[in-house]
């Protein structure tokens, strides 16, 4: 088998799955790549396969070998001290206060294509 890489830009990784696109039946799969280069889909790396997320209403089946699990990373330190003694990180609460002073900075009205995000997450 030939190298070959991750067909994602300026990502020089060994490809190590192929992800197939079936937009009839709106799913996607993830598949370990083999010698076969016959078949037809985007060549990715380990770090771009793990990412790989589709649009709502569609499925994705993890078909490799060894899919891993994501990797959990505090982005503020002040979480890390909201954990217990267990280990079980605390999520800390959110103030209703924090919905005020947002529509407070974007100048007393939210725009409309973020109030569109956010029903969309379900936050409205």
């Amino acid at each position: 088998m030939s190298a070959t890489f991750c067909a994602r830009v300026s990502c020089g990784e060994p490809a190590s799955a192929v992800l197939f696109i079936n937009a009839r039946e709106l799913a996607a799969q993830l598949v370990d790549a083999g010698d076969d280069s016959s078949a037809v889909g985007v060549l990715l790396c380990r770090a771009h396969a793990d990412a790989v997320v589709v649009p709502l209403g569609w499925t994705k089946a993890d078909s490799r070998s060894s899919p891993s699990e994501p990797d959990l990373v505090l982005i503020d330190e002040a979480a890390a001290d909201s954990a217990d003694s267990s280990g079980t990180l605390r999520l800390p609460v959110v103030e209703e206060e924090a919905e005020t002073d947002l529509e407070e900075a974007a100048g007393g009205e939210i725009p409309p294509l973020l109030s569109r995000a956010f029903r969309a997450a379900g936050l409205d």
